[in-house]
């Protein structure tokens, strides 16, 4: 009958412990996931300087855009066409051009 209590107080230990660490790895998850934001061009929580970094980086200078942004879509654009390799000041400030 000792012996039984034993195995039963390992056993409840042990599925403490495996619950305990499953919760752990859970809510490291869900914090990790829930600090991971990500740039969608379309969205309208995006900033105009944000918009003008994703359409530089990959997309043409969008002119309908830059009338409701203004400057700060056109900073974002070049910033963002620039980051791409072999671009310069000189080629984003072309693509610019209508």
């Amino acid at each position: 009958m000792n012996n039984g209590f034993h195995s039963n107080a390992y056993r409840t230990r042990v599925l403490s412990s495996t619950i305990g660490l499953a919760l752990t790895f859970v809510s490291v998850f869900l914090i990790t996931l829930g600090g991971i934001t990500t740039v969608n061009a379309s969205s309208n929580e995006v900033s105009c300087f944000e918009r003008g970094i994703a359409d530089g980086e990959d997309h043409p200078f969008n002119q309908r855009t830059y009338n409701n942004c203004g400057d700060d879509y056109y900073q974002g654009f070049l910033k963002g066409c620039m980051s791409v390799e072999g671009n310069n000041r000189d080629v984003c400030e072309s693509a610019t051009d209508a």
